[in-house]
């Protein structure tokens, strides 16, 4: 639950940031058609409290059409409910495939607005009051019994309530069958409060799903970004829904999944027109990079600009980066597709890249300089002095061309 408050939260912040900035989720109608489409089709992968087969079945069954029905269908996927069939009674029974039927007329009046079923536990409490002639402390008490699951105080709690059947003038025998039903209940049953304030969440994120179905997916995807097996079922859901969800891509990703317009990305990848959008795969999400890292490499990124080529981001990012794991792990999962290098030759020779331009890199910082300076041909051609004394070049600079020519060449051998 706190997970999915979290995906909530991250993606109102994403829609504010991108497409409305009045956007707020607690001020959505609750009768949205789009969403209670979304529910009638079952399309609840990622929507909280309705992921599992089983409940994505009594959601097509059901086809709820108010958020009565959601909070129902909360309280009615648990042991008790589901143990007297009432989950399927309760579909069947508002599509009008059962008649709805009470199991005495003056149930009518307590039990109306959930066609005839107890469903929750004040649903208990208020047909003990009506025909056991409980009070409602006593009520409390019997629902109290069945939110603890003590089979043994609903045991006592049976000869009571059989008695007040008999008192209210409406036989034992009705007393005994209301109370097997009840009985059923200590296996669990929600209170209705608990069921509507769940049902909201579960709400909000079929709304969110429904109206914003990338930037959605986006932020259900960082949540689970450290769970590959889940991660790998909200990825088949955004291949079912046409959201392309890119390779990592150091050009282009950000530590986690984000939500872009086609116009966003770049011509040279390719990806469906009809696509309401596309996720850059969140760089800290692959395995072996980690969130300082990846953190670094992007603060690069944004302040010197994009990656020319696997050379350049040796070059420019700061060393921590240079994990030879975390480059790895990258060149695997395609973070430098993008910049022209295939993986299987990088793979071959990003290494010894790695260690000689670190070297370059500290013999730089260390200040290394060549002994002699830089030629200044006009000044040889004029016959003065042909040694450059404004500017003292080093050593690694003289030879960083024809370094990078040998590396390049030692990579292409390998395509």
């Amino acid at each position: 639950g706190l997970r999915n408050l979290d995906v909530i939260t991250d993606t109102v912040n994403m829609v504010r940031a991108t497409k409305d900035p009045e956007f707020d989720i607690d001020a959505v109608p609750l009768d949205d058609l789009r969403v209670f489409d979304l529910l009638g089709r079952g399309d609840t992968m990622g929507v909280f409290q309705l992921e599992s087969p089983p409940m994505r079945a009594l959601l097509r069954s059901m086809v709820p059409t108010s958020f009565d029905d959601v909070g129902a269908l909360i309280a009615l996927y648990r042991p008790g409910p589901m143990s007297v069939n009432m989950h399927y009674d309760y579909a069947d029974r508002k599509n009008n495939r059962q008649p709805v039927e009470y199991f005495h007329p003056d149930a009518e009046e307590v039990l109306g607005d959930t066609y005839g079923l107890m469903i929750y536990q004040e649903s208990v409490m208020r047909v003990a009051q009506k025909f056991a002639g409980y009070s409602l402390a006593e009520a409390d008490s019997l629902r109290k019994a069945m939110g603890k699951k003590s089979r043994e105080v609903m045991a006592k709690e049976r000869s009571s309530f059989e008695d007040g059947c008999e008192r209210q003038g409406y036989g034992r025998e009705l007393g005994e069958g209301l109370f097997d039903v009840i009985a059923k209940f200590a296996d669990y049953a929600f209170n209705k409060s608990h069921s509507y304030g769940y049902g909201l969440v579960t709400y909000q994120t079929a709304y969110l799903k429904a109206h914003y179905p990338v930037e959605y997916m986006a932020c259900l995807l960082t949540s689970v970004k450290s769970n590959l097996d889940k991660a790998a079922v909200y990825l088949a859901e955004c291949r079912a829904m046409s959201i392309p969800v890119l390779n990592p891509n150091v050009n282009l990703s950000q530590s986690d999944f984000i939500a872009l317009s086609l116009d966003q990305v770049p011509t040279s990848i390719d990806v469906p027109q009809a696509a309401p959008g596309v996720i850059p795969f969140g760089l800290s999400a692959v395995r072996n990079v980690g969130e300082g890292l990846v953190k670094l490499l992007i603060e690069e990124r944004d302040k010197n600009g994009e990656f020319e080529d696997f050379y350049d981001f040796v070059e420019r990012v700061d060393p921590q980066v240079l994990n030879k794991r975390t480059v790895e792990s990258l060149i695997k999962a395609g973070g430098f597709d993008q910049l022209g290098h295939p993986r299987k030759g990088l793979l071959m020779v990003f290494e010894a890249i790695i260690d000689q331009t670190l070297e370059r890199r500290r013999e730089r910082d260390q200040g290394v300089m060549s002994l002699f300076g830089g030629w200044d041909d006009d000044a040889a051609a004029a016959g003065g002095n042909t040694f450059d004394e404004r500017v003292a070049i080093p050593i690694v600079e003289f030879d960083k061309r024809e370094r990078l020519a040998y590396e390049k060449e030692m990579l292409g051998l390998y395509v």
